[in-house]
């Protein structure tokens, strides 16, 4: 079951009571290691974060402990340990949260590149290994079809491996990648459920950082814990 709550940009509560927080604007810039950062992160969820050095691929990282694996060249964490908080940087990228009934969770940084790599479903496996049955997972805000340009031979590759839904038309009339539906897509084959998401789009809703709307180093983040 998910529960949405309200005061930030998007906030749900999964199965077996694992939560997920996404920052934007109002919670200010999440990436980098500065005490201003520490301290905003620290009021967004108050435990240490497990942090990866994001490479746009499909490793995951077990995480045994609070702040276990920070650091490690990975995409996605999963963890069944108290305590810990999984959390993924994005600024158009799709942050996907998962969540099972034993407590176990976990989450995907999913950017084209990864998705094509199998990210979400890598992270799914990997929570499935830990014991997990029933998973269910939210997307958090990311860039979507109305703004993702994309070229024709990355998209007819997209669309070969995820279905036609990954095609679609920008407002300016140009073929654009939907990053949502792949997403969705990935979850699906997976064995996943997927239980909804942020509507928001990163390069045009205005609250949220955007590598295509304006490149940028600051990020949000999305953060996973068990309560």
């Amino acid at each position: 079951m998910v529960a949405g709550v309200g005061a930030y940009p998007a906030e749900w509560t999964l199965t077996g009571g694992i939560r997920v927080r996404c920052t934007g604007w109002a919670q200010g810039d999440m990436a980098g290691d500065s005490e201003a950062v520490r301290v905003r992160r620290q009021a967004a969820v108050d435990r240490p974060w497990t942090l990866l050095r994001q490479v746009h691929g499909a490793r995951v990282v077990v995480v045994e402990g609070p702040g276990g694996a920070t650091g490690e060249a990975a995409d996605a964490a999963v963890s069944a340990a108290e305590g810990t908080a999984l959390a993924v940087l994005t600024a158009d990228c799709a942050p996907v949260a998962l969540a099972s009934p034993e407590g176990i969770m976990g989450v995907a940084h999913a950017g084209w590149r990864g998705l094509r790599a199998g990210v979400v479903e890598a992270t799914v496996q990997a929570m499935r290994r830990l014991g997990a049955t029933r998973i269910e997972a939210v997307l958090g805000p990311c860039i979507h079809s109305c703004c993702y340009t994309f070229g024709a031979g990355d998209l007819a590759e997209m669309e070969a491996k995820y279905g036609p839904a990954v095609r679609s038309t920008g407002r300016d009339g140009s073929a654009t990648l939907d990053l949502p539906a792949g997403v969705r897509a990935a979850l699906h084959g997976a064995g996943a459920h997927y239980a909804g998401g942020s509507l928001a789009c990163t390069a045009c809703h205005d609250g949220f950082w955007s590598w295509r709307g304006e490149p940028t180093e600051r990020r949000q983040a999305t953060v996973v814990w068990l309560a």
